[in-house]
């Protein structure tokens, strides 16, 4: 695994800020697949896309998830946004296609792919593993490199 390679970026972002804002993504995805209420991960996909699309700073999660940070007031741990972004887009598109999946009434589909969402969100929120830096690597880095 020391052969991955994620996207690069200037800008650094508090990593434990962001686990803690995916693990509360994974609060919502839980709760629609719980309750199959459609808009947990509405509010799940709308947060995300804030973070994938325009600026992290203003996504209620992450802000809920700054304040948790600065209780705790251990040190940062600095990492690049970029990948952070990147996985927020692959977050994002689960859950465009999670919720079109169940308005078209493909319930079972749309909670699989909210499942595969939270899988995601689990392992970069408590394990610090990121999938979108494995498939970076293999699926979208060989794309680049050869232009």
């Amino acid at each position: 695994m020391n052969s991955i390679i994620c996207p690069v970026s200037k800008e650094k972002i508090d990593n434990y800020e962001s686990r803690i804002t995916v693990f509360i993504s994974v609060i919502f995805m839980a709760a629609f697949i719980y309750t199959r209420h459609p808009a947990y991960m509405v509010l799940a996909t709308t947060d995300t896309l804030i973070r994938a699309i325009f600026f992290a700073r203003y996504s209620p999660m992450r802000m809920i998830a700054s304040r948790i940070r600065r209780f705790f007031n251990g040190d940062a741990k600095k990492i690049g946004l970029a990948k952070k972004v990147f996985a927020a887009r692959l977050g994002m598109l689960c859950g465009i296609i999670s919720i079109a999946l169940f308005y078209f009434n493909l319930e079972w589909a749309s909670l699989a792919i909210a499942g595969f969402w939270m899988l995601l969100a689990i392992l970069d929120s408590l394990f610090d593993f990121c999938l979108g830096c494995v498939i970076y690597t293999y699926l979208i880095l060989p794309f680049h490199i050869n232009k």
